[in-house]
């Protein structure tokens, strides 16, 4: 039987990637969810696993080339796979005649050699560079020979965007050469901070800059969301006073038995569940004039990469989790995300997006729903304010929630009743509780 592998899609605004490496070669033997390729994005390096055992018979592209999603890839010969497993009567497999059996029939398309992607891994020292980083090199005038010797701190290695940029940053932040009599020293390159406003400018004051494709994918997916969806916004302010008391009083056990520092983003999440289990219908979707609930709730936490653009992985059913699991997902999937870690399934099946700009000092955010989901909850920055309580004047601590949702399905008054269910919720947290 044939089992055709796909590229997966990793995140929804991603449209492509790039394979970077295969680590099977046609004919030979791979096991069930065992790595046959790595492949590369903007956003994120990813190894990705055999959809079944037997015999890899086909490859459809070649290192460096750059696939769009859901493209067949390659083919998976399972009837093959199972001969070229068999143990051998010493104990040795036959994989080595199992290769010589089909690798005649199984040549990686294109065939040709001249069809090799120009992409493919540098001569100098045989590394592997996507194609978004070799041409910024030679954007920023940085040689092969050079490029070699900067260290990266992708998967195995490989240089990302990330460390590019900041290997540009550290060139031009070093001191320029003393100038000479003859010669004046040659001013140091912009920080990648400032590379938009660098090359030549118009006579009308202006320079083109092309989208990647990353941001050429963002933009098609938030276009798209606001055709889809009739976008309402409320916005709910929430005292988290005894938020941030009882996580001043619990921050430093729970980093010492974790390891990382507790956020205030895992409360909004345990909030946002809860608020999402009492009311389904902002935990759902559209199809036509179809609304289909979830049963779980998988919750999608929106992480900023930078310049670059952003991801949201998924905590799979959140209604499982306590503060601390949330917490522990929550770090895994940033961390994962930031050093593009993640796999296909750490993007897929949200049914709900959190975004927290407040994090960079933001009051009040008005985010674009993330589709299929109908609702998407931005958390301002929490700063301290005076309010009103039994006619006195007091400092609390005040953050403001914004809930964008699709007016199809989701009214101002069940929207009211979901952020005023969270604000309660943390509002009434119980100081007692123990971590």
């Amino acid at each position: 039987m044939k089992v055709e592998m796909l590229m997966p899609q990793m995140g929804e605004s991603i449209a492509e990637a790039t394979i970077a490496k295969w680590r099977k070669k046609p004919g030979e033997a791979v096991q069930k969810d065992e790595v046959i390729l790595e492949i590369s994005t903007d956003k994120v390096d990813s190894e990705i696993p055999s959809p079944a055992a037997g015999t890899l018979a086909e490859v459809l592209f070649n290192e460096g080339d750059v696939v769009p999603v859901k493209t067949k890839i390659a083919v998976i010969d399972t009837v093959g796979g199972a001969a070229a497993a068999a143990p051998s009567a010493n104990g040795a497999t036959t994989n080595g005649a199992a290769k010589a059996a089909v690798a005649p029939a199984a040549k990686p398309a294109p065939a040709a050699p001249q069809a090799a992607a120009p992409a493919a891994p540098a001569e100098e020292g045989g590394r592997f560079f996507s194609p978004l980083v070799k041409g910024l090199a030679e954007k920023h005038g940085v040689s092969l020979a050079e490029l070699e010797s900067v260290p990266g701190t992708g998967q195995g290695g490989r240089l990302t965007k990330e460390d590019f940029l900041k290997y540009v940053e550290s060139k031009s932040s070093a001191p320029a050469p003393a100038p000479t009599a003859t010669k004046p020293a040659a001013p140091a390159a912009r920080p990648a901070a400032q590379e938009a406003l660098s090359g030549d400018w118009g006579a009308d004051g202006t320079r083109i800059v092309m989208m990647d494709g990353m941001r050429q994918a963002i933009a098609d997916h938030m276009v798209r969301s606001k055709h889809t969806s009739p976008h309402v916004y409320s916005i709910q302010e929430v005292d988290v006073t005894n938020i941030a008391n009882w996580r001043a009083k619990h921050k430093a056990p729970f980093e010492k038995s974790e390891g990382f520092s507790l956020s205030f983003t895992p409360f909004f999440l345990e909030a946002t569940t809860r608020a999402l289990e009492a009311f389904p219908y902002v935990n759902a979707s559209v199809e036509g004039k179809k609304i289909i609930l979830k049963k779980h709730v998988n919750l999608g936490c929106a992480v900023a990469l930078g310049n670059t653009g952003l991801i949201v992985p998924v905590i799979k059913r959140a209604e499982e989790k306590n503060l601390v699991g949330l917490a522990r997902s929550l770090n895994d999937l940033a961390q994962r995300a930031r050093n593009k870690k993640l796999v296909p399934d750490d993007v897929a099946g949200g049914t709900f997006t959190v975004t927290n700009p407040g994090v960079f000092g933001t009051i009040i955010g008005t985010p674009i729903i993330n589709q299929p989901q109908v609702a998407i909850l931005c958390l301002g920055a929490i700063k301290k304010r005076p309010v009103v309580i039994d006619d006195m004047i007091a400092i609390r601590q005040i953050c403001y929630l914004t809930l964008s949702y699709d007016h199809r399905i989701v009214d101002g008054s069940l929207g009211g009743q979901f952020l005023a269910f969270i604000r309660d919720y943390l509002e009434n947290w119980d100081m007692k509780r123990s971590l």
